[in-house]
């Protein structure tokens, strides 16, 4: 009788024991902040629309932002389309690199944001020792990274689809922004098919470029408050790099990136409008030392890829 109550006591104390634990772990799942899930780096933040964050002005500012938007559009337009058959004048490079800066920070101050960038001359400093023949690679945010890039650069070109190139006026555009063409369809192949081929001949060959290469290696956008593994293949050719780190705040902690929060085309629409009647926006734009591989980084493009992402990530204090 005396081991079977021994037992029995001893049963007990386990479940006593095992409840608990379960009830101690709940209650740290209860105190575990929300954050935890929506710093993921494809988890937006969530914050509820509140007209104390948009004020009288930004309503009032609506129409006049959108009507600079599509002049900002057209004028850019127009210039590309001059420059295409004007780049052989002397000095065309430059008026056209100076009006795509100025054209893009117009179209980010519409919108209300308040622009600050560091490294600027970084950037001229490496187009002059390598004509142009290097990438500039930068974290994926929001639908503005290319004018914020561009602002703070110059022009740069493009990955498009090849088929782009033979549409009236689009690929005349592509053609004179250095646009890459890839062919979607291209499979993986031995030498590289379809984008890294590309690529890899654009930054490694001898024909003359213009812009540098830009390349958002994430593959997809994030929040911002982190970076996602980068995809190796744009540092195959193992070509000079130039890092650029942006960053979007906003006074009422909405999140201006594009991620999770792009569901349908009504949410797509509704957060656009939100940014341009958010006040207290903000975006940072660092340009790093430039990198270039080391004799280990030339024989791994991953490893080259890893220098580069944890560069980037030392730039974003609280980045993971």
């Amino acid at each position: 009788y005396l081991p079977r109550l021994k037992h029995a006591q001893r049963s007990c104390k386990s479940q006593t024991h095992k409840n608990s634990v379960r009830r101690a772990l709940r209650k740290g799942r209860a105190a575990m902040p929300q954050e935890t899930q929506e710093e993921l780096p494809h988890r937006a933040r969530v914050v509820p629309f509140s007209w104390a964050n948009v004020g009288i002005g930004n309503v009032l500012l609506l129409p006049v932002r959108l009507t600079i938007w599509i002049l900002v559009w057209v004028y850019a337009l127009v210039a590309t389309l001059a420059y295409s058959y004007l780049r052989s004048i002397p000095g065309a490079d430059a008026l056209y690199r100076a009006a795509t800066k100025a054209s893009s920070y117009i179209l980010l101050r519409s919108a209300g944001f308040r622009v600050r960038i560091t490294g600027s001359a970084l950037a001229d400093d490496l187009a002059r020792t390598t004509r142009n023949r290097h990438a500039v690679v930068s974290n994926h945010v929001a639908v503005y990274d290319p004018w914020t890039l561009m602002c703070a650069v110059g022009p740069v070109a493009f990955v498009a689809r090849q088929g782009l190139f033979g549409v009236p006026v689009v690929g005349r555009v592509l053609t004179a922004m250095g646009a890459v063409g890839v062919d979607r369809r291209a499979t993986a192949s031995p030498g590289g098919g379809g984008a890294r081929r590309e690529i890899n001949e654009r930054l490694s060959g001898d024909s003359e470029v213009r812009w540098p290469l830009l390349i958002f290696p994430e593959g997809a956008t994030t929040t911002g408050r982190g970076i996602a593994a980068f995809r190796s293949g744009a540092f195959a050719p193992r070509a000079p790099v130039l890092p650029v780190v942006i960053s979007y705040t906003c006074q009422s902690g909405f999140d201006l990136s594009y991620t999770d929060n792009q569901s349908t085309a009504s949410a797509v629409l509704w957060h656009f409008l939100r940014s341009l009647l958010e006040r207290g926006k903000t975006i940072d734009v660092r340009v790093l030392e430039p990198l270039r591989p080391t004799p280990l980084m030339r024989t791994d493009a991953a490893t080259y890829a890893g220098a580069v992402r944890a560069a980037m990530l030392d730039a974003m204090p609280g980045a993971r």
